[in-house]
């Protein structure tokens, strides 16, 4: 990270990093994920499973990039990963991912902060190293504008030394502002701040990938069936084993 990146990360919680996937790759992505949304609990690819109960106004599939190669090849995209790497202060790993498909009236309730103390979301910065225990990349995938339910935060809250004084709903919340990024850019932040979606007012079909990674002694979350499969490795090239491992 250049000192821009780091200030900014710092300040706000999270930054945007743009045109990491290309084009036609997103466009291949949107096939799968569109894909997918018509298929039965039990005829997605092995490892893929709904991490909730399907809903009218969502979808969230667990294990997303266990789906193809093309989501495995989202696990250790240069640029990105150097930053994940000194967000973490070089110990870190893949933990687990999902995606989020959203329609009419659907939202991600707000969520995390310092204040209460939450075991998994714990961020500092001491002289010149960066510490988040657990952080995650976004992948804006199709519609990803504010009327479609976009992803959304309240910056700075990763430092809050107050508990929220709003509730979870996304209208309750003042200070929640919506994170500009284009299908083909990546949104990186700390599980810290608090963060959620907007609600998606428009009907239009959300898509969006969530690539979670931990401190790397943590283990794969396991809730939500957020757990890599006993063969995935075998998928995997050598650097993509050794982002995967436990430490």
């Amino acid at each position: 990270m250049d000192k821009f990146q780091k200030y900014e990360f710092d300040t706000l919680g999270y930054i945007v990093i743009k045109n990491v996937i290309s084009k036609d790759n997103i466009k291949k992505i949107n096939k799968y994920l569109n894909y997918f949304e018509n298929l039965n609990e039990d005829q997605l690819p092995h490892g893929v499973c709904y991490g909730k109960e399907r809903k009218n106004d969502e979808l969230y599939l667990s294990n997303i990039v266990e789906a193809d190669k093309i989501f495995i090849d989202l696990i250790n995209i240069p640029k990105l990963i150097k930053i994940i790497e000194y967000i973490h202060a070089g110990n870190f790993r893949l933990n687990h991912t999902y995606s989020i498909h959203r329609w009419q009236k659907g939202y991600t309730y707000l969520h995390m902060g310092p204040v209460p103390v939450h075991p998994k979301a714990i961020y500092h910065f001491k002289g010149d190293e960066m510490f988040s225990l657990l952080s995650k990349i976004v992948f804006p995938i199709l519609n990803c504008k504010p009327e479609d339910g976009c992803f959304a935060v309240i910056p700075g809250s990763h430092k809050a030394n107050y508990e929220r004084p709003f509730s979870n709903h996304p209208k309750d919340n003042p200070l929640l502002i919506p994170v500009t990024a284009e299908p083909g850019d990546a949104i990186i932040f700390t599980e810290a701040l608090t963060h959620g979606s907007f609600i998606n007012t428009s009907g239009r079909t959300r898509r969006t990938l969530f690539y979670c990674y931990s401190v790397g002694y943590m283990p794969d979350w396991g809730n939500l069936s957020l757990k890599f499969s006993d063969n995935f490795h075998k998928r995997l090239n050598a650097q993509q084993k050794k982002i995967i491992q436990l430490k």
